[in-house]
């Protein structure tokens, strides 16, 4: 398969207000597979979103490569807090990059949002606001998109069962490539095709898990044993690091 990022050798650093400089990237390397969901799984304050969105474009680094192979060089980031305008109809939103209606149309279908085109986001469910910007970036037809914890806590059970297999969806039948941040080992297992480990003071990566299912994924997967084989042998690789990197990893 191809190899539609590649980040070498990414390092971070900043000054922070009171001038003092801090390391918070150091040397990161990891590969995205076209039509693939590959997961950065990073305790709070290892610098994941930052180097999220340093691949979207949205920060700078200090040093390293980064390099998309692709004719389709358009990456869109998804912030941990859905964005949307909630002076804007669902239809108004996604219109707002791409004016094609039948496009809009089919995009509103696939992400379970047809019947709903003229209601608002602001006053409905982060669940329902997440379809949105997931609509909205699929209309803009992106080479990849990036999540940043896109999961919230506040979603119910039934209503996140459903985004995953929405997920899960996008990248089977119309070959979305997405790159995901989360610090939830269970929700990474059963998305991912590769999980990269972070750890933080200073971020960087320390291994990564190639994951790979007979069966169909869904949440009935968590119980199998394969799936707890998984679990086990991520959390044996994080009981190997520092307590202190990595304790803040939902297990």
């Amino acid at each position: 398969m191809n190899k539609i990022l590649e980040v070498n050798n990414l390092s971070k650093d900043y000054n922070d207000a009171t001038g003092f400089n801090v390391h918070l990237l150091e040397d990161i390397s990891l590969e995205v597979t076209e039509n693939s969901i590959t997961t950065i799984l990073a305790p709070a304050g290892a610098g994941k979103t930052s180097l999220l969105k340093i691949l979207s474009g949205i920060e700078s680094l200090t040093s390293g490569q980064i390099k998309i192979n692709s004719a389709n060089q358009r990456v869109v980031y998804i912030p941990s807090k859905p964005s949307s305008f909630p002076w804007y109809s669902v239809k108004q939103n996604i219109s707002l990059v791409n004016r094609d209606d039948e496009k809009i149309k089919s995009i509103v279908e696939f992400v379970g949002l047809e019947g709903y085109e003229d209601h608002f986001p602001d006053n409905n469910s982060v669940g329902f606001r997440f379809r949105i910007s997931l609509a909205r970036a699929l209309a803009v037809e992106p080479g990849i998109i990036i999540l940043d914890e896109p999961f919230s806590k506040e979603i119910k059970p039934v209503t996140l069962q459903r985004l995953y297999e929405l997920l899960l969806a996008l990248k089977s039948k119309l070959g979305i490539t997405f790159l995901l941040g989360t610090s939830n080992l269970s929700e990474a297992i059963l998305l991912s095709d590769e999980i990269y480990i972070m750890q933080k003071e200073p971020g960087k990566i320390i291994d990564s898990v190639q994951i790979s299912f007979d069966n169909e994924r869904n949440v009935e997967l968590m119980r199998s044993e394969k799936f707890i084989d998984y679990r086990n042998k991520i959390e044996e690789l994080l009981k190997n690091q520092k307590e202190q990197s990595l304790s803040n990893i939902t297990i």
